[in-house]
């Protein structure tokens, strides 16, 4: 039995087997939270290959705790972490959607996907019916139709693959066309000097980029190597589109010919032999056959009648052919469009989307995150609860170390609240050294840049002075120079004089212009000019 047969004989039953599987899985996405603490549960406490068993009887100690139990502290403190946010979390969440430009945005959701994919494969099975007939010619009609199925499916999976892709590269792109304006028409001093330094992830909570510009901001956050617009995903689906589409009327066209071709009505000699042809009535009838004139005139009757009804139906299928190619290329439209209206192209709104669109306000959010968490933890204690007990059971009698004593006996310390706020601890305090080891590292930096541009500073200044004691005029020149413009000639006055040139002694620098009018008024003190 071949695969088409079995295919046909289980088809009804794969149908119901899919159809259930589909639904299940809808459900677990749906409400994937609830599933992951089922399953953690169910790894711990079923009764046949239970975790739990395997872990009570390790007796290695990690400090204060068991390793069994940070292990399973670990597994459901995972899953903790991502439900136990605050309010200040769900307003980040927004305004990381304001950031990117996602506010008011939605993902595809399942059941508009799985409509859309239906509908895809109901128009791919029109013309894969088509095909199947030249895919195999001697294949019986059970055969033809699984063969349409399958190549439907196919067809549709691709169909969908570009259309999506195609709308979300043309809603990036449009994002991206947005950030380069904005970059172009600001001020160019204060603007990035290029695009392409896109920074490091920014997770939710992270705004240490919000004294930057806002179209900075948004590509930090982008789902993008680069911000330059590609067209890869957009020219392969119109490509793919365009040669489906005229691959598909040419079968249709050469159906309609082999269709014609096998119809003797539609063949040019077929009126004539057939008004040539007589009955065995005819011949042996004693009234005499019509004239022939008449037979020809009825033979042509005959002959236009049925020209007329060939090429009625050669029009009607072109028509229907242009149809269909335009019913094809508005519903490849129509999945692009839907791609471009959904999902998301920042790296965390989607999960940022998650957290806001349930919930009106902050308060609402924190109500629901706290019933969240203080499921798990409650979960998290029962199974921990579970691990001690057995591990009193199955350690107290073969252990021979005090430390392993002390810690069961000390059991109902160790909760699973005290090692999540014990690992908050650390990680504060890891980050606190982070932070004091790069503010260290950054004050190192930037002592030894001020040394470096002290040095060269106090360098500049002893030779520029020395090039202006070498350069600059001196005292006597200048004065000299003065008496030598004014011709004018009178007495000194040697205490006043001995005075300014104290003071000139006294200052260590001056540019010339200053000197010359010092001089200047020196001279005019002295009653010389």
């Amino acid at each position: 039995m071949d695969l088409f047969s079995v295919l046909q004989t289980y088809r009804d039953i794969l149908i119901v087997i899919a159809a259930t599987l589909s639904i299940l899985a809808y459900i677990a996405y749906t409400n994937w939270d609830a599933v992951s603490l089922w399953w953690k549960g169910f790894k711990y406490h079923n009764f046949l290959f239970s975790k739990l068993r395997s872990l009570a009887k390790n007796p290695d100690t990690a400090g204060r705790w068991f390793h069994s139990e940070t292990v399973v502290c670990q597994d459901y403190g995972e899953l903790y972490s991502q439900i136990h946010k605050d309010g200040d979390y769900y307003e980040s969440s927004k305004k990381y959607l304001s950031i990117v430009g996602e506010s008011g945005r939605k993902p595809l959701g399942t059941l508009l996907m799985l409509g859309l994919f239906a509908v895809l494969v109901l128009e791919a099975w029109g013309f894969s019916y088509t095909m199947a007939g030249f895919i195999d010619l001697s294949a019986s009609e059970n055969t033809r139709v699984t063969m349409t199925w399958i190549v439907a499916i196919a067809f549709a999976v691709i169909l969908a693959f570009l259309t999506h892709m195609m709308g979300h590269e043309l809603y990036r792109n449009g994002i991206l066309g947005r950030i380069r304006n904005n970059w172009q028409v600001d001020d160019t001093e204060s603007r990035p000097r290029t695009l392409d330094d896109i920074d490091f992830d920014y997770e939710i909570d992270n705004f240490t980029d919000e004294n930057g510009p806002k179209y900075k901001q948004r590509l930090n956050r982008l789902d993008v190597n680069s911000p330059r617009k590609k067209h890869t995903f957009t020219i392969g689906a119109l490509v793919a589109i365009i040669a489906i589409g005229i691959i598909i009327t040419f079968v249709r066209v050469k159906t309609l010919e082999v269709a014609q071709t096998q119809d003797a009505m539609c063949q040019p000699s077929s009126a004539t032999s057939n008004a040539a042809l007589t009955s065995l009535d005819d011949l042996y009838s004693s009234t005499p056959p019509p004239p022939l004139e008449s037979q020809k005139v009825s033979a042509e009757a005959v002959g236009k009648g049925e020209s007329e009804i060939c090429q009625a139906t050669k029009e009607g299928s072109w028509a229907t052919f242009g149809m269909l190619a335009i019913l094809f290329i508005v519903l490849q439209a129509f999945a692009t469009w839907v791609s471009f209206k959904f999902g998301f192209v920042g790296k965390h709104s989607k999960s940022a989307w998650k957290n806001t669109h349930k919930f009106n306000t902050k308060n609402q959010y924190e109500a629901a995150m706290d019933a969240k968490s203080k499921r798990i933890s409650q979960r998290a204690q029962k199974t921990l609860g579970d691990l001690q007990s057995r591990m009193a059971k199955v350690l107290i009698d073969s252990t021979m170390n005090s430390s392993v004593s002390d810690l069961l006996k000390k059991a109902s310390d160790r909760t699973f609240l005290r090692y999540v706020e014990q690992e908050s601890e650390q990680s504060l305090s890891s980050r606190n050294r982070q932070t004091q080891t790069m503010l260290e590292r950054e004050r190192e930096h930037s002592d030894i840049i001020s040394k470096s541009t002290s040095q060269v500073t106090a360098d500049e200044f002893k030779a520029v002075s020395s090039n202006s004691r070498i350069e600059q005029p001196t005292d006597e020149e200048i004065e000299s120079q003065i008496l030598t413009e004014t011709k004018e000639q009178s007495l000194s006055d040697e205490e006043l004089e001995k005075q300014i040139l104290a003071e000139a002694q006294a200052k260590k620098q001056e540019t010339p212009e200053e000197q010359r009018a010092r001089v200047l008024e020196k001279l005019k003190a002295e009653g010389k000019l």
